[in-house]
């Protein structure tokens, strides 16, 4: 019962940002009604059919305003359900979000915002209640720009007990003589107060053309109370083959403002044949895999991926095969390496109707996993 008490002045206020929507426009709004419903299985070679997930989102548009419902099942249990409202009161756009476990019965969070221009300044605010009220906040963020910069501040408030937690500035512009992105942000925290501050320059051109190759040069420092961080990534983009390709290296010194060496870590390159595109990428020290392939499991990493035409004029959907391989002893027994494949398909076959389709194959155990996503809209 104290769970449903709670509820009402959150429904409250969505029936209410609806009725005020209407009001503003002085008119008869138009009605629209949508929805989507969607259900994941999987399948493994220990469950057969594993009902993982089934959603149905109801959403009712009452001119600019939109009213939601959400309900969500997993592992065959009805354990989310969200009732949110959005729309504009003036010039100021508010949503609003209240989401439960009916199962229990019990309240899991309440979110709210705001946003508005004043003079080219964008205002926002967002509250966040949540199940844990130690970990409830608010933020207010303030975001513009001044000739050629732009900026963004933003202070997050415990809402209980009411304190402040942090806070951050951040300016970022172009470096015209270079065409370099810079950006600097400045942290502060109620615990420590100054936290650090970060400059970062990304895409800064060391040679645009020596022997066919171009350099560029990503940077980022970090200053604290305690130390200094500085990381440096240097790409080198061969063009004698195929202008798509990289090659990925860091700088590598005993001080923040020496280079005693630089390592290459990487290779990556993509090229497309019509609209079907081939990319590889390979990791030369195991720290660098999952930046480099997006597996920290394997150092290689070779992809397929293409359109697949979909019905009705609708926008096409798409297929992706990826190869992943490992060095010994992780994959000792595996023809050439090869570790994991992944495979993913997604197509419109009807109108209202939508499948997506992944699959994983390790091959060096039988702990493969297929999944099947089926989607109706209305």
């Amino acid at each position: 019962m104290t769970i449903r008490a709670r509820a009402l002045p959150w429904a409250s206020t969505l029936i209410l940002l609806i009725g005020l929507t209407i009001s503003v426009h002085g008119q008869t709004p138009d009605l629209t009604l949508s929805g989507l419903f969607d259900t994941t299985i999987t399948t493994t070679q220990t469950a057969p059919v594993t009902l993982t997930s089934m959603g149905i989102d109801l959403i009712l548009g009452i001119g600019e305003a939109t009213a939601q419902m959400s309900a969500q099942l997993s592992d065959s249990s009805f354990d989310a359900l969200t009732i949110s409202a959005a729309g504009p009161l003036a010039n100021i756009a508010l949503n609003s979000s209240f989401r439960f476990n009916p199962s229990t019965v019990e309240f899991l969070s309440w979110q709210t915002s705001a946003a508005f221009t004043i003079l080219d300044l964008a205002f926002s605010s967002l509250t966040n209640i949540v199940k844990v009220q130690t970990s409830s906040y608010t933020q207010l963020s303030v975001s513009g720009s001044a000739e050629d910069i732009s900026f963004r501040t933003v202070i997050k408030l415990g809402t209980c007990p009411f304190e402040f937690w942090e806070a951050s500035a951040c300016g970022s512009w172009v470096w015209l003589a270079c065409q370099s992105n810079m950006n600097v942000c400045l942290l502060v925290d109620g615990i420590v107060g100054f936290r650090n501050i970060t400059a970062s320059m990304t895409d800064y051109v060391l040679f645009e053309d020596v022997w066919g190759i171009r350099g560029s040069l990503n940077t980022a420092i970090i200053y604290s109370l305690l130390e200094k961080i500085v990381t440096s990534t240097l790409r080198l983009q061969p063009s004698w083959f195929c202008e798509d390709i990289e090659v990925l290296g860091e700088f590598d010194g005993s001080t923040s403002m020496s280079v005693d060496s630089l390592s290459i870590y990487g290779i990556r390159g993509q090229f497309a044949i019509d609209d079907v595109s081939f990319a590889f990428a390979d990791s030369f020290s195991e720290d660098k895999n999952s930046s480099v392939t997006g597996n920290a499991d394997y150092f290689e990493r070779f992809t397929l991926e293409g359109p697949v035409p979909s019905c009705c004029g609708t926008a096409p959907g798409g297929f992706e095969v990826n190869a992943y391989f490992g060095r010994p002893p992780a994959v000792s027994n595996a023809l050439f390496g090869l570790g994991l494949v992944t495979a993913s398909l997604d197509v419109r076959l009807f109108e209202n109707f939508s499948f997506i389709f992944s699959a994983e194959f390790p091959t060096t155990s039988s702990d493969w996993l297929l999944t099947w996503t089926f989607r109706v809209l209305w």
